[in-house]
């Protein structure tokens, strides 16, 4: 195991009504609060009233802000930053899922300095100060709720940006299951997956050689595959809410430990840009893809895989496990079950992925990058 130092210092506050904190929760760190959100949905379902109210008899004032969109386009956290100036706020509250928390993360530390929110992702220009950043989780998929990191893209070139920064960190998170029992089966499969793929990357970061890290990783994939399922039949099912609730945080946030290969993340990327995938549709793709192609690389680590995570001894089988739970959640393996045609992407834009996958086997070859892509088109 390599060295490493980690703080999860968001506080967790978990379970039936954890919303009711928010005001509490929120006025210990700001009071004039920008209420950040994806659609309308939080309002019809009463969410965004509650939320408001909480707020409001703590004794914060609250400007609501929607329109956050998958994979959090840059040009709303602009205007998310113009308001947080023209109005003086002085924190921001997140309801929703990774986009919308990477949203408020970003407005967060774009709102402290001068210069673009473009320029501060593309590591142009450095934040000193950063608003202080609570999330009420709808949609577990990122982690991004304990985490420091946030994803954006860029409005005018789609290109996928990513920063770090510990003190982005929210300050606290409120998961209550019962929040996630509305969303559609697609949202709840695409996120599910991500949690899934969240560990996959670490158990095939072979840097970290931890057996404890390894059964923590593959135990957390096995409760995915076999939660997921049941939450995608049976939308009211708290109980396996709960469980993928909690994994989608604990996947991403140092709970499992440093590292991760991250090869399947990076070229999910280019899915996304080219044909608006979102995130866990395009891993659901490109992780059994990548599977196929990689494993003579390293037969033993996938046959740990697959008997730790599906109880198969032989690869074979496991692999088709694998796939079975890509196909048992309603996901696509390949692009034209989601109405790409014929058309290939370019060579050149595949081998545009930077390189990749350092942790297993001293990262991907261009040719293999490319493999990987082939494998997933119609």
């Amino acid at each position: 195991m390599y060295n490493f130092t980690m703080s999860i210092p968001t506080e967790i506050i978990f379970g039936q009504g954890a919303e009711e904190q928010a005001g509490e929760q929120m006025k210990r760190y700001a009071d004039r609060i920008l209420l950040l959100y994806g659609s309308e949905r939080i309002f019809r379902t009463g969410l965004g009233q509650r939320l408001t109210a909480r707020l409001e008899e703590a004794g914060c004032t609250v400007v609501p802000q929607g329109g956050v969109t998958a994979n959090a386009d840059s040009e709303l956290i602009r205007k998310a930053v113009r308001v947080i100036r023209d109005r003086e706020l002085n924190g921001i509250l997140a309801v929703g899922g990774g986009s919308v928390i990477d949203s408020a993360k970003a407005a967060a530390a774009g709102a402290c300095l001068r210069g673009t929110v473009e320029e501060l992702f593309r590591g142009e220009i450095e934040p000193e100060t950063f608003l202080p950043v609570g999330a009420v989780v709808t949609l577990p998929a990122t982690g991004s709720e304990a985490n420091g990191m946030a994803v954006i893209q860029d409005h005018e070139t789609h290109d996928k940006l990513l920063r770090y920064f510990p003190q982005l960190k929210p300050r606290f998170a409120l998961l209550d299951p019962a929040l996630t029992v509305t969303l559609p089966a697609r949202q709840t499969a695409e996120g599910g997956f991500d949690v899934f793929a969240h560990a996959f990357e670490r158990f095939f970061d072979l840097r970290r050689e931890s057996v404890l890290l390894d059964r923590m990783t593959a135990g957390l994939m096995k409760t995915v595959t076999e939660c997921l399922p049941r939450v995608i039949r049976d939308p009211g099912d708290l109980q396996n809410r709960a469980e993928m609730m909690f994994a989608a945080t604990a996947a991403h946030s140092d709970m499992l430990g440093p590292g991760g290969d991250f090869a399947c993340h990076t070229m999910s990327h280019i899915l996304t840009k080219e044909y608006g995938l979102a995130h866990g549709a395009a891993l659901a793709m490109l992780i059994p893809a990548w599977c196929s192609e990689m494993f003579s690389k390293n037969g033993e680590r996938f046959a740990e895989f697959y008997r730790q995570v599906f109880g198969e001894k032989e690869p074979r089988k496991g692999q088709e496990r694998l796939e079975a739970f890509v196909d048992g959640i309603g996901l696509p393996r390949k692009l034209g079950s989601v109405g790409v045609g014929a058309e290939k992407l370019a060579e050149e834009t595949m081998a545009s992925v930077p390189q990749v996958g350092e942790g297993f086997c001293d990262g991907m070859s261009e040719e293999e990058i490319i493999r990987v892509f082939r494998r997933v088109m119609p």
